[in-house]
């Protein structure tokens, strides 16, 4: 099987050339997937038109020559960098990059991010005139994404589609309206992952207690609930410690400054943070389950807790299929005050029986939501629809 996957990724080392120093979640999703199909004995070509913008470069045209990284094939689209022009060149480029597809005796799909979409528009017109079908992958909303016009648009294309992967069930049910093929994958882990040795835990070896949190640090996703919630709870010899950036950061900054339990650790790199999740006593995502958004969402920091070993508190998010519940803690009261208790009730446990939590919660994760996994359903369900 040949799958022409559309999205705006490159390989690790022309990422690291770029100079972005945070690992865009876009670029880790795609990735992944992309070597999980791989692996699934498919053939994969992606076309990209590069994460770049004006902030990254400012070199105005943008020619890359193709390459080839852990078996997937990238071609890059040449572009000019200003606004509007690279839209339109990344359109015009995927269009023509379908249409010279080669070897129509093997079976082709085009698989590609909505939300990039000039790119997706571009493969979506070039893949219909050589009858290639096109599932498209939703891991936002639209309207929650794009201004009016541009949401619009959106969805417009996203109903020419010819199958969805999406991240909820909520999401079918919102934007599927010809109720064609489609199949949900709330995310995905890393088959690769070394395994995790409980004995470098920060507890096990001077009895901290380290609270983690990463992530946007923005007062909607509850951050400020768990900072309050925390102090509140004073377990003894723990510290809460945040990553990130967000409207909440010079008032954290402050609070760090006035209570020595909790840290702000900033803004660092993706690998540095993932590491510390395995040492930790708990991980948590505090973002409130009320909104209206949470219902299409599934957020991709829970997979990296999870598959990190150490156990996580969530709030229960409607986005969350319920066949999780059994492998987190699940906070029920979101307010400082019910975090508080929540925290208290865990660190009442045992050292040993939070291990075996975090234990299960990897071991689900790695048997039943790696990327290969989850490529596999993609393979099971392209060949069962097209």
């Amino acid at each position: 099987m040949k799958i022409l996957y559309g999205c705006n990724n490159c390989t690790t080392k022309k990422y690291a050339a770029l100079n972005i120093t945070m690992v865009q979640p876009a670029q880790k999703y795609h990735r992944l997937l992309m070597i999980g199909l791989l692996q699934n004995n498919a053939r994969i070509y992606c076309y990209s038109g590069l994460p770049i913008n004006r902030n990254v470069t400012k070199k105005l045209i943008i020619s890359e020559k193709d390459e080839t990284e852990e078996g997937v094939h990238y071609h890059y689209y040449k572009t000019v960098n200003l606004p509007v022009f690279r839209q339109l060149m990344v359109m015009f480029g995927s269009k023509k990059a379908i249409k010279k597809n080669k070897n129509r005796e093997e079976k082709t799909v085009v698989i590609c991010d909505c939300l990039n979409r000039s790119n997706a528009m571009g493969m979506l017109s070039g893949a219909k005139k050589r009858k290639i079908p096109v599932i498209m992958i939703v891991t936002d909303i639209p309207d929650f994404q794009f201004e009016p016009k541009a949401a619009e648009k959106c969805n417009r294309m996203i109903k020419k589609a010819d199958g969805f992967i999406f991240l909820t069930e909520q999401m079918n049910e919102r934007l599927n309206t010809f109720q064609k093929p489609y199949i949900v994958l709330e995310g995905h882990s890393d088959a690769s992952l070394p395994a995790v040795d409980r004995a470098e835990s920060y507890e096990r070896k001077d009895g901290k207690k380290i609270i983690l949190y990463a992530g946007s640090i923005k007062r909607l996703y509850g951050i400020q609930n768990l900072v309050e919630g925390f102090l509140e709870a004073k377990i003894p010899n723990a510290e809460l410690h945040v990553y990130g950036d967000g409207d909440y950061r010079e008032e954290l900054e402050t609070l760090a400054k006035e209570n020595p339990s909790v840290r702000y650790m900033g803004i660092r790199p993706n690998s540095e943070i993932v590491y510390a999740e395995q040492r930790v006593a708990l991980l948590v995502n505090p973002r409130p389950s009320s909104p209206e958004y949470t219902k299409y969402s599934f957020p991709s920091k829970n997979m990296e807790y999870m598959v990190s070993g150490t156990p996580v508190l969530t709030t229960k998010l409607p986005g969350m299929p319920k066949e999780y519940h059994p492998y987190v803690y699940l906070l029920e009261d979101e307010t400082p005050r019910g975090i508080s208790t929540k925290l208290k009730e865990i660190f009442a446990l045992s050292l040993d029986e939070r291990e075996r939590k975090g234990e299960s919660s990897r071991a689900f994760v790695l048997e039943h939501k790696t990327n290969v996994a989850q490529a596999k359903k993609i393979i099971n369900f392209i060949e069962e629809n097209y």
